[in-house]
């Protein structure tokens, strides 16, 4: 059976909790949250849901912060995907990755849950959870949240002993097909279920960007080299953040691509085949010695700048999730980015003029600098991770402190007032 890739629906997801429990360097339940207690500039409103814009996770190295994101992309290609797990072979056992500093952690399940919004056909506010092992789904639960906190349940799975309900109904004589390694979710939507292809067509537009899970450049050239509108954005935005750039083209190239074989301990090199390719060129203005702008120069974007290649490489994601209305989480948001442009994305998150969809941006930050911006965030946005003495990762919410709404955030977070920051001992002279 092939997974359905060809449903598509205007059904727009909105992120208000995630939770992760015995995940890489979480031992113990962490939660964040994107739900806001006011409704103000930084807020959306959705199926009666105040939730935040933009969230930014501060803490220091190995803490955390990149395993909250590889944990929702994990989830997301689970529901993706699991279905699909060939049976019976070595290399399809599931993601497992326990935490590992307690003894006989690893034979305790991964626990997920996501609390989300659906605007669409099925409107409402959901709760989404699941535990497994590296060779089976322990178990599984979607339910429905009622304005009454009154749960809804669709379905429950507690090993293969599954029970459906509601919108699931039609699934009752198919349950034999759902095997121990595929999420009972994935399988129904395989199976043509409407409600689950909705969730799944919804965890289909969650865009996360990280150094393990990168948004390659190709479908943002993609859309540059076939829609006008979509390269104007991308344009003024780079004009925007003064990269000195007075245009953009794509280009067709060859490009030669060599074959590696291992063949019973022999590595053999295949003759390179030449395959097409589109570039992104960045075009920058030549100036005459009258300092007159005559002619411009090109430059493939892997020759640019470090920053102006990650800036861009961020762009194609950004907008994406602005016209869509979707979620979009960054790894190590400011590496290679001035303080300005990190803001400038932030901002147009932020924004009602640029995100009319309510898209929502969470992303892994060291810049300490958006701390500083007491006017522009509330402290509902900031986050922190740290590991206590046993290794274990804690995630924690600057809402948490009682702190006066005029406090200098970042001055603070530098004292170590909030936690959160490396302890780096003196060296010896």
């Amino acid at each position: 059976m092939n997974l359905i890739i060809n449903y598509v629906k205007n059904m727009q997801i909105s992120l208000i909790e995630f939770s992760l429990e015995n995940f890489k360097v979480f031992k113990n339940k962490a939660t964040f949250s994107m739900f806001a207690r006011k409704d103000d500039k930084h807020t959306f409103e959705t199926n009666g849901e105040n939730l935040l814009k933009t969230s930014l996770i501060y803490g220091p190295n190995a803490t955390g912060k990149s395993s909250i994101l590889d944990a929702f992309f994990l989830i997301k290609r689970m529901i993706q995907l699991s279905a699909n797990i060939p049976e019976n072979q070595e290399n399809t056992k599931l993601q497992y990755i326990p935490f590992l500093g307690t003894k006989n952690n690893n034979n305790l399940p991964i626990v997920f849950e996501v609390t989300f919004s659906l605007m669409g056909i099925h409107d409402g506010i959901y709760r989404y959870e699941f535990s497994f092992l590296q060779d089976h789904i322990v178990s599984e639960k979607l339910v429905g949240i009622s304005s009454k906190d009154k749960e809804d349940i669709f379905f429950s799975r507690n090993g293969q002993n599954i029970k459906v309900e509601k919108d699931f109904k039609d699934m009752k004589d198919l349950l034999n097909k759902v095997r121990k390694e595929s999420l009972f979710l994935s399988v129904s939507a395989q199976l043509n279920n409407s409600f689950a292809l909705d969730i799944l067509n919804a965890f289909n537009s969650i865009i996360v960007v990280s150094g393990i899970h990168p948004m390659g450049p190709k479908s943002t050239i993609k859309k540059i080299k076939e829609d006008e509108i979509y390269k104007e954005k991308f344009l003024n935005l780079l004009k925007v953040a003064d990269f000195c750039v007075t245009r953009i083209n794509t280009k067709e190239i060859d490009t030669q691509q060599m074959d590696f074989k291992l063949d019973a301990g022999k590595m053999t090199v295949e003759p390179p085949k030449t395959i097409k390719n589109d570039v992104l060129l960045l075009g920058h203005p030549i100036y005459d010695e009258n300092n007159k702008a005559v002619d411009v120069f090109e430059l493939d974007l892997f020759q640019e700048s470090s920053g102006t290649l990650k800036f861009s490489m961020n762009l194609g994601p950004v907008i994406d999730a602005l016209e869509g209305g979707k979620i979009l989480f960054i790894d190590e948001f400011d590496n290679s980015l001035h303080p300005l442009l990190t803001k400038l994305i932030i901002d147009l998150f932020e924004s009602q003029e640029t995100n009319k969809n309510n898209a929502q941006l969470i992303v892994t930050t060291h810049d300490v600098s958006l701390l500083s911006y007491r006017e522009d965030f509330i402290k509902d946005q900031f986050w922190f991770t740290e590991k206590d003495e046993f290794g274990s990762a804690k995630l924690f919410s600057l809402g948490e402190f009682n702190i006066r709404n005029d406090t200098e955030y970042a001055k603070k977070y530098l004292e170590g007032r909030f936690g959160a920051l490396p302890f780096i001992s003196s060296l010896d002279k």
